[in-house]
């Protein structure tokens, strides 16, 4: 600014702007993210009158993204103004980045990872490297949300080895942030300590990270321990960090996770889900999803069966996506919905059991049964071969050895044929042929023949 003297031209404070603007979101000082934005929205009107659609891109990107956690469809709304001034001006890279945002949007949203895609295919087709690695890197933390761990491993190892070659700071510290959240949502708490202390070293602790790490990587992680008072530490420094720095993130489980968690412990009631689901970050789905639990529990609490009922089955349609945040979800309510006598926990704790057993979570699987044994309900006795078991089965509590007697019903054999195939007895046979008889609602022998040809054969 010095050089350009005391009356510079639009022409030349609109790129200065913008690049001011970034620059301000990585200060660590109160209010930088509010003079980031004062700085951008400058740059995009001057960048729009001379015109400048670059840099108008560059500052419309800019505001949008600062705007997000508080207001989603105002943000969306400068994406698509990237968007619009970029295909006007025929500027490819900036269409594709308006597109990995519109995805972005289209992702915390509603779960759909269809626009990253094909931002992601249209990149790699243009040759425009990084914004194809900025959308492989949206996608990951997507898969990672969905439970697919071993394609967010995959997308994340493919680029992991180029962002560093060429030195991509903010993509490198994404990475290593992603590596963090895959290790906690697998409860492997040494991995995620590692990527944290790596995202650490690289910067990322200057940046936007430690509310999200806190939040979703921290807190799921300790949640998958079992400890939940660490949990809710691991949110509240999330909170601390952002009301330090006036920023709100959609992510951090201050608009989801931490309601719950404190609605189940009793701190917070119907006016704090109402609070929350009013902030743009409580409309996203994968918050969304615990926002509905609460409101199930209190619900519950109150004496409202049905509402909680039809309040968990809202939760359980948004948590579709998110497979181990389901089951998470279904643990946590679940000891509210004993307690309270609503809903169908043995049924949900059955699920989470045999989810977290087979992968290799052992705390909550142990704590499920746990809960199944206070409520009564027969536990599964864990051996080798379970993972074969169909989850409708598994969550009516067919064993491996009554799966592997129903398999071979679908022949009609008797006991006695059984028994010698599996070397035991035929009045062994026999009482599990009664217990399955018993755990499917079915009548006799006969119908269980036909529904294990009709669901093995």
């Amino acid at each position: 600014r010095a050089l350009l003297g005391p009356t510079p031209s639009d022409e030349e404070t609109a790129p200065i702007d913008v690049v001011a603007a970034q620059l301000a979101t990585d200060l660590p000082e109160r209010g930088s993210f509010s003079l980031a934005e004062t700085l951008a929205r400058r740059a995009a009107a001057a960048a729009e009158r001379i015109p400048l659609p670059e840099v108008a891109c560059q500052a419309w990107l800019l505001i949008g993204c600062l705007i997000r956690p508080g207001d989603a469809d105002a943000a969306h709304t400068c994406f698509e103004r990237v968007w619009a001034i970029a295909t006007e001006h025929d500027l490819p890279v900036w269409r594709m980045r308006a597109l990995i945002r519109l995805g972005g949007h289209d992702a915390f949203r509603d779960g759909s990872i269809t626009r990253l895609e094909r931002a992601r295919d249209e990149a790699q087709q243009a040759g425009a490297v990084t914004a194809s690695y900025d959308a492989e890197l949206s996608i990951a933390i997507q898969l990672v949300l969905f439970g697919d761990y071993a394609a967010a491993r995959e997308t994340g190892e493919r680029i992991w080895s180029p962002v560093s070659r060429l030195r991509l700071t903010e993509a490198v510290q994404y990475s290593l942030y992603i590596r963090a959240v895959l290790a906690a949502h697998q409860g492997r708490r040494r991995d995620m300590d590692r990527a944290l202390a790596e995202l650490r070293r690289s910067g990322g602790d200057q940046a936007a990270y430690p509310p999200i790490t806190f939040g979703l990587a921290r807190a799921v992680c300790a949640l998958l321990e079992e400890d939940r008072s660490r949990a809710a530490e691991e949110l509240a420094q999330a909170n601390r960090w952002e009301d330090e720095h006036v920023a709100h993130f959609q992510l951090t489980g201050r608009y989801g996770l931490e309601v719950l968690l404190r609605v189940l412990d009793g701190s917070a009631g119907d006016a704090d889900v109402d609070v929350a689901k009013s902030e743009s970050a409580g409309r996203a789905r994968w918050n969304r999803q615990f926002l509905h639990l609460a409101r199930a529990a209190l619900h519950g609490r109150a004496g409202r069966p049905a509402e909680a009922e039809e309040a968990a089955a809202q939760a359980f349609a948004d948590a579709a996506p998110y497979g181990m945040a389901r089951h998470l979800g279904a643990r946590l309510i679940a000891e509210a919905a004993l307690t309270d006598g609503w809903g169908t926990p043995v049924a949900w704790l059955r699920d989470a059991e045999g989810y977290f057993f087979t992968a290799g979570i052992p705390a909550v699987a142990s704590a499920c049964r746990a809960l199944l044994r206070g409520a009564g309900a027969p536990v599964n006795q864990r051996r080798r071969g379970v993972e074969r078991i169909p989850t409708p089965l598994l969550s009516l509590g067919v064993t491996v050895r009554e799966f592997e007697i129903l398999q071979l019903l679908v022949n009609r054999p008797g006991n006695r044929s059984i028994g010698a195939r599996l070397h035991i007895s035929p009045r062994t046979v026999e009482k599990h042929v009664a217990s399955l008889i018993a755990k499917t609602g079915l009548t006799d022998r006969s119908a269980l023949g036909e529904y294990a040809t009709q669901t093995l054969g």
